[in-house]
């Protein structure tokens, strides 16, 4: 079902419960004053009856007359009883009814006492007078109130049927209104493929909720349409990275066999085929590095880990390396240990940092590298600097992509998977990087914990 007709539906049924609550208690309210009001002409009719029969002889001729013609002008269908103190009926000779002792002594006990009797009203008074102490009661069918009171609900149903249909139709249109931005937005989706990721939903202007579902729809565009991007670039870096080494090992091949060789020209393309294959064998362990790091670390792998210890070890290794580098660390004073601890798994920290250490050296002829740490408000910021060749500005956000390398890095040996190593790494402990460098000049990575890291 539609949201369309759903909300209408809904509507309705919320519109047709409040119409019944309210046309209920407009009936019962009405079938109240109805009763009541048909109950005091009986108690008049009582009062006429008493002074009929039990007045006559206290009244004026001509006042008698006026009650008597009052009294001739009855309920259709009353009939009346008149008892007196020993319960028998007396005065009124056609009795219709025999009411029984006890309506009797509830009518005197109350002085005036209603009742119902099948499908009458019937209404008591205590009469005292100068010749004794009476009860009249009076009965009749409020003919007139129940056929007000059928033509009050017949009206009141189909009053509530049409609004029923009124309100149903009214908010279908209401709902196709409200709807049709959706509606844009579906029939502008429906023209996106992985071919035009590049194209966007257009937003309202009403600033509501569904222009911010066509803004983060928008925005979740642009991260496929990058995903995507990268992707291509990662299948051409892929590509271009182990297609070279394929090529070398099948030209050398096809050469050899072309015909005899000396055994130290076969030793010669042995080393050559060695060497290709080692630098497959570096690609495909990186690569499969990379698939590794996806995962989060053990919480049984988490412990705290003190960046300004883990940058001394990093130092103490450079140095003992082959040709060694300096590393010059910059350290915040008078900071808590526990305001330089992160929260992580050690080993792997140790890679991403030294990933990049390793093209700081290696990009700027081993030259000596700084590494800063500060704490800021929101945790730890690590930045490396180094001042080697540099990254073209245009490149700066794709060197974190697998098997990418910058344009002006193609001399230096590597395969482009350190950076994007540590990226993940660094996404997996809630850290973000990002770098700053200006061409033949230098690089600052930087790194930022947060010290809100929770796994």
């Amino acid at each position: 079902m539609k949201i369309r007709h759903r909300l209408s539906l809904q509507f309705t049924l919320i519109s047709g419960i409040i119409l019944t609550t309210v046309f209920v208690i407009i009936y019962l309210l009405s079938a109240r004053f109805v009763r009541n009001n048909f109950y005091k002409q009986l108690e008049v009719r009582a009062l006429l009856t008493a002074e009929v029969y039990l007045e006559k002889d206290e009244l004026t001729k001509k006042k008698f007359l006026e009650i008597e013609k009052s009294y001739q002008q009855g309920i259709p269908g009353e009939s009346s009883n008149i008892y007196d103190s020993g319960n028998r009926a007396v005065f009124i000779e056609e009795a219709k009814y025999d009411w029984p002792a006890s309506l009797l002594d509830n009518i005197r006990k109350h002085q005036s006492y209603r009742f119902s009797f099948r499908d009458k009203y019937g209404l008591g008074i205590y009469y005292p007078d100068n010749q004794g102490d009476f009860v009249v009661i009076v009965t009749a069918r409020n003919a007139a109130g129940e056929q007000q009171l059928n033509f009050l609900l017949w009206s009141l149903v189909i009053m509530g049927l049409i609004a029923l249909a009124v309100t149903y139709g009214m908010s279908q249109w209401y709902a196709s209104r409200a709807l049709r931005p959706i509606q844009h937005i579906n029939r502008e989706v429906k023209k996106i493929r992985a071919t035009s990721l590049h194209l966007r939903v257009q937003r309202g202007r009403n600033n509501d909720e569904i222009d911010e579902l066509a803004t983060h729809f928008n925005e979740l565009l642009a991260h496929m349409e990058n995903a995507f991007e990268m992707q291509r670039s990662f299948v051409s870096n892929a590509s271009h990275e182990l297609r070279t080494p394929l090529t070398t090992i099948i030209g050398e091949i096809e050469v050899t066999m072309q015909k005899d060789r000396s055994p130290e020209e076969y030793r010669q393309t042995l080393e050559t085929l060695l060497g290709e294959s080692e630098r497959l064998k570096v690609i495909m362990d990186g690569l499969l590095q990379l698939t590794r790091v996806d995962a989060v670390p053990d919480a049984s792998q988490l412990e705290d880990v003190r960046l300004d210890e883990l940058l001394e070890g990093l130092k103490l290794s450079w140095q003992h390396q082959s040709p060694p580098g300096e590393l010059l660390l910059q350290l915040p004073a008078g900071a808590a240990p526990q305001q330089l601890a992160v929260k992580g798994n050690p080993q792997l920290l140790a890679v991403a940092i030294n990933n990049i250490l390793k093209n700081a050296f290696k990009f700027s002829a081993s030259a000596p590298v700084t590494a800063t740490l500060e704490v800021t408000g929101e945790g730890l910021l690590l930045s490396v600097t180094d001042t080697g060749i540099g990254i073209p500005e245009a490149e700066q956000e794709r060197i974190f992509m697998p098997l990418y390398r910058a344009t002006n890095a193609h001399a230096y040996t590597g395969y482009g998977i350190g950076l994007a190593m540590t990226r993940k790494i660094l996404q997996l402990h809630q850290a973000r990087i990002s770098v700053s460098s200006v061409p033949g000049q230098g690089t600052t990575f930087h790194c930022w914990f947060s010290n809100l890291t929770s796994f």
